[in-house]
């Protein structure tokens, strides 16, 4: 790639690493017991929103490595409930190769398909949109237990199609960035779009499970 040899391989190392941190704040919950406490979850999510748009703001330096460290780790605190109740199930450690092997099969495609998803991403959008409102319909309006655990489920599941789609399309804007790559590539931003990718897979695995 001209200007930035190892593009793609450094997006990726970068994504491995916000992966890795995020796994080990999975692992060491700061507040026990975060599902038990909305407003708690509630601040851990405004948190995450504020650092994404801060760390998408930032120049590349330290101080945007810094705010991708606690991004992640963040992000890996939210994980909790779902990776201690599907490692109760014993399905932790198949939700994650699940995860990673659709994640390396979209990979694999993204790289060798010839851009065709690139027209895929108003529909993507609109499938996010929906998404976010049946959700949020669902929390607002469904109050039998069994009919809201039931919506979860199939929304669960729709979040993983939508997101397996995502990876597709998000590595091939990865490859037309390192074509139009200057020379000085943002890494962590081109990181991204890929780690949220995954985290969101792995929240619809789980969330499928139920």
């Amino acid at each position: 790639m001209p200007g930035c040899p190892y593009f793609i391989a450094n997006t990726f190392a970068h994504l491995l690493g916000g992966l890795f941190i995020t796994g080990i704040s999975t692992e060491n919950p700061l507040i026990s017991h975060v599902e038990n406490k909305p407003m708690t979850h509630l601040a851990f999510i405004i948190v995450m929103l504020v650092l994404l748009f801060i760390i998408m703001a930032t120049e590349i330096g330290p101080l945007k490595y810094v705010l991708f460290v606690i991004l992640c780790y963040v992000i890996g605190q939210t994980l909790v409930a779902l990776a201690a109740r599907l490692r109760q199930k014993g399905l932790l450690g198949p939700t994650l190769l699940n995860v990673g092997g659709v994640f390396a099969t979209m990979a694999v495609i993204g790289l060798v398909d010839n851009q065709n998803m690139l027209s895929w991403g108003v529909y993507l959008s609109a499938g996010l949109i929906v998404l976010l409102i049946t959700s949020l319909c669902s929390a607002l309006f469904l109050t039998d237990k069994k009919q809201k655990s039931s919506a979860y489920v199939w929304i669960s599941r729709a979040v993983m199609v939508l997101f397996t789609l995502y990876i597709g399309f998000d590595i091939q804007i990865l490859k037309e960035n390192a074509l139009l790559c200057d020379g000085n590539p943002d890494y962590i931003n081109e990181s991204l779009n890929l780690y949220l990718d995954i985290v969101n897979l792995f929240t619809g695995a789980g969330g499928a499970e139920n």
